[in-house]
């Protein structure tokens, strides 16, 4: 039987391993993988307006990581802030035609990670395991 000790350190070695190589297939890219995460977003969002907040609740990281992503890509002319009329207050994200340039190469990065991780994994493990991560998080809360 696995001890709850044992189930942590191997989850926690999951995370890091997963972190690694997610980060590996952006190695060759214009973007970081954060940075990619986030546009991945935002191409499958542009029939609606996507905001910090909208970011922050699907990455799950602060705003502070939030801001700091979206200045990068902004800087390199990835993204634009823009207002918008019924809340000046609020500041719609929105790809620029060079984020457009590399949707695709994006797209494929971003899919190539989450088929390979799934790769000869059963539906039936794949639903138990989905089980477990939602009770985790409700536990952790």
């Amino acid at each position: 039987m696995l001890d709850e000790k044992s189930l942590v350190e191997k989850y926690s070695a999951m995370n890091r391993h997963l972190k690694r190589y997610f980060d590996g297939l952006f190695a060759n890219s214009p973007v970081t993988s954060a940075q990619g995460l986030l546009l991945d977003y935002l191409f499958h969002n542009q029939s609606r307006d996507v905001f910090q907040k909208d970011l922050e609740e699907y990455l799950e990281i602060k705003s502070s990581s939030v801001t700091s992503i979206l200045d990068n890509l902004e800087k390199n002319g990835y993204v634009r802030r823009e207002s918008v009329e019924y809340d000046g207050r609020l500041k719609k994200i929105s790809m620029t035609d060079k984020a457009r340039e590399i949707e695709k190469d994006i797209a494929r990065r971003v899919s190539e990670y989450m088929h390979s991780l799934f790769r000869d994994i059963p539906e039936r493990d794949r639903e138990v395991f989905y089980f477990v991560m939602c009770r985790m998080i409700e536990n952790a809360q």
